[in-house]
């Protein structure tokens, strides 16, 4: 007798299935494999003054270039150029993103001399802190502070008025130093009070003493810290004012990029983009300096101050 061999349907499906299985993954290893993480390397060359360098990104392979600067300048790019205003040492980091996954090297670079032209008051540095140093307070009219999503300078969600500037007196009192050092010192003296707005120290809408401040809000007590400025950056090309240090903060205290925090600083740096740089307004003797913050989406804080004409 005869016995023909033949597979049962559903092992002959089974194996199929397991054939079929093994070929995807197989195909997908191969076609999904990262490969090796290049090691990322780069190039410093002379730019266009003693002050100015370009890094040119020299990773094998392809690669997407992320830099930032001991400064706080951030570039994106595998040709950039960064300015440094004062003599001495900086590192400055490449991150290179590849298909492999991500790496950095960090290299020192040297500056044989300071900007003779930084303070220059048509500078945004030289503006904000003279070639000394430069005392701005808030400017006392109406508008000073205001909060919107229309915009930058936009205060259809609140502004302040010419009342706020008596009813505000402890927050108009405020001095904001900024010195033209190589440190980038930036110090707040909020003359031993604050505006408590129904957050800060006991939560009143008036002002109080500056010893109410208690827990993490007493980081945006009165202090040293250090600024930056990032020439050409910002929504309108002005620059970019980097504050450094954390409770570090120029108007609403609880305003911060990305949002707003109440209960005390977050992060250790705020960046506000410079809206405006106006020299002795009307002949007046005074500058003005308008500053904004994105709080998230469209919403922006505008805070204005005014200093003695350089």
């Amino acid at each position: 007798m005869n016995k023909n061999n033949y597979a049962h349907p559903l092992k002959t499906l089974m194996g199929g299935l397991l054939i079929l299985t093994f070929s995807f993954h197989a195909c997908m290893e191969e076609k999904y494999s990262l490969g090796n993480i290049p090691t990322p390397d780069f190039e410093v060359q002379a730019g266009a003054d003693a002050n100015t360098l370009v890094f040119v990104n020299s990773t094998p392979g392809t690669s997407i270039a992320y830099w930032e600067t001991s400064t706080g300048q951030k570039f994106k790019g595998d040709n950039v150029s960064a300015r440094f205003t004062f003599e001495g040492e900086y590192d400055v980091t490449l991150t290179a993103v590849t298909p492999g996954g991500t790496a950095t090297v960090t290299k020192q670079v040297s500056i044989s001399q300071s900007d003779p032209t930084a303070c220059n008051p048509d500078r945004a540095l030289g503006f904000i802190a003279g070639c000394t140093e430069k005392v701005w307070r808030y400017n006392p009219e109406a508008g000073t502070f205001k909060v919107g999503d229309a915009g930058p300078d936009a205060g259809n969600w609140w502004s302040s008025t010419d009342g706020d500037v008596t009813g505000r007196a402890c927050e108009f009192n405020d001095e904001f130093t900024f010195q033209f050092n190589a440190e980038g010192t930036f110090i707040y003296d909020n003359k031993g009070d604050f505006f408590a707005d129904g957050y800060l120290g006991t939560k009143t809408t008036g002002c109080e003493p500056a010893s109410n401040l208690s827990g993490d809000q007493t980081l945006w007590n009165s202090g040293t810290f250090n600024f930056s400025v990032i020439e050409g950056a910002g929504v309108n090309s002005l620059g970019q004012l980097v504050l450094t240090g954390k409770g570090a903060h120029i108007g609403i205290k609880k305003a911060h990029n990305g949002g707003e925090t109440p209960t005390g600083p977050v992060g250790n740096s705020v960046t506000y983009d410079i809206l405006a740089m106006e020299q002795n307004v009307g002949g007046k003797g005074y500058d003005i300096l308008k500053l904004g913050v994105n709080i998230g989406g469209s919403g922006w804080w505008t805070f204005t101050l005014r200093a003695a004409a350089n």
